[in-house]
């Protein structure tokens, strides 16, 4: 447990952005008056005068320079000096270093924010009728601090839901490590998949001999000091509310840490995973109207998860792709739809419009018919690509919104998009 008048005690520190986290942080020091002042800042890097500050707190989506493998292979950036390196800190380095031996971190490209929730909902309905509790914080949108003090007068566990972005610039690693699943995306932050994979690594870079990574078959081979389970199968039930296999995997990680970590009755544990509703814009199913269901899985942003998407839903007849275009690689994508003639496939947004082109210059699109395949389509906006989808799709066929690419420049986030799309249905 951190004494945080012995860190912070007499030292001057800045909050350095003020979203959520930035406002969680600023709450969490006037409720423990240790400092002697607290700076609120939203500058750019250039901007920051460290000589100022004995501590800075930054959010995760600032980011310092194009980060480096090498760098980040280290634990840090190879930014400013050293010196002032130090002083870079953050919610979650703090929250980790003070719990860790009780905190369950998950990463991974895609499923991590169902994953941290479901191993959150087993928890909590596995210690029902106990003194103890799980929290669910992170990157699933609640501050860690925010429970600090209840982790800190309790046994409770806090289920973390750890971004890239987070581990990125932390010097700690939890004691339970759940590593998913590793592709290709968040090019335009970090330039290319080696320096992400660097920065995700943190969540065991960190770790020591008795601390644990279960860690999926998609992630490359990680050096690490922690006990390492590899997790291969599925776990295997009819009565999971959730759609897709992946998710089926995803519950496996869960059901391992529950049984083989905390000693939870397998039964009890089936019985909590099989509940599990899933979250909004992941698979979401809206409504059927005119004979046709729509589902939301606008939390979609790279091609993988598009494809699962088709194969989780049954009987799927429309697919909505395209966003914000981040450069990253469609080529899965750009494979998989020639061979789906019996899906229309309407594209949209910068992305849309260069998976559009890619598979006209690419691709057999349609028996050498090119640019003329009837189940592609080409739309300017999500608007268009709705009112395209109910002209188009079957009676008794699925449309589904799953952009494979990110919200940005055409919405705030992943659920303003996904909010749009029931909206527009």
């Amino acid at each position: 447990m951190i004494d945080l008048n012995e860190r912070f005690g007499g030292k001057k520190i800045l909050i350095w952005g003020y979203g959520r986290e930035g406002m969680s942080t600023e709450t969490f020091f006037k409720k423990h008056p240790v400092l002697d002042a607290f700076d609120i800042s939203e500058a750019k890097p250039d901007e920051i005068d460290y000589d100022k500050y004995d501590y800075i707190f930054k959010s995760p989506g600032i980011r310092l320079s194009q980060p480096t493998a090498e760098g980040f292979s280290h634990g840090r950036v190879s930014e400013a000096s050293a010196r002032d390196f130090k002083k870079i800190t953050s919610q979650t380095e703090l929250f980790i270093e003070a719990f860790s031996d009780r905190i369950i971190g998950i990463t991974g490209t895609k499923g991590k924010s169902t994953t941290t929730s479901l191993m959150h909902h087993v928890l909590e309905k596995c210690f029902e009728g106990t003194d103890r509790t799980a929290h669910l914080v992170g990157n699933i949108g609640v501050p860690c601090l925010d429970y600090f003090d209840r982790m800190a007068e309790s046994d409770d566990i806090a289920v973390f839901e750890l971004s890239c972005h987070q581990l990125a610039y932390t010097d700690v690693s939890p004691h339970v490590a759940i590593f998913l699943n590793l592709y290709e995306d968040h090019l335009d932050f970090y330039g290319n998949r080696e320096t992400y994979y660097q920065a995700k690594k943190h969540i065991t870079d960190f770790q020591k001999e008795n601390d644990l990574l279960f860690v999926g078959t998609d992630v490359p081979k990680i050096d690490t000091m922690a006990k390492v389970t590899t997790v291969t199968d599925r776990y295997v039930s009819d009565e999971m509310k959730i759609l897709g296999e992946h998710n089926h995997y995803n519950a496996q990680f869960v059901m391992q840490v529950a049984k083989d970590v905390y000693g939870l009755d397998e039964a009890a544990v089936k019985s909590a995973i099989d509940e599990f509703k899933g979250l909004p814009h992941r698979l979401e199913f809206v409504t059927e109207k005119d004979g046709v269901r729509y589902y939301d899985d606008s939390i979609s942003t790279i091609p993988e998860a598009t494809i699962q998407a088709i194969k989780s839903i049954p009987d799927v007849g429309t697919v909505l792709v395209g966003g914000m275009d981040r450069e990253i690689d469609y080529t899965p994508l750009l494979e998989y739809i020639p061979t789906r003639k019996d899906i229309h496939f309407i594209l949209m947004y910068a992305s849309g419009k260069r998976i559009y082109e890619e598979l006209k210059s690419g691709c057999d699109l349609n028996n050498n018919a090119g640019s003329d395949a009837d189940n592609i389509i080409v739309v300017d906006d999500l608007k268009q690509a709705v009112a395209k989808a109910k002209e188009i799709t079957e009676k008794g066929k699925a449309c589904v919104l799953s952009p494979a690419a990110a919200s940005y420049g055409y919405f705030k986030n992943f659920e303003e998009r996904g909010d749009a799309f029931k909206s527009l249905v």
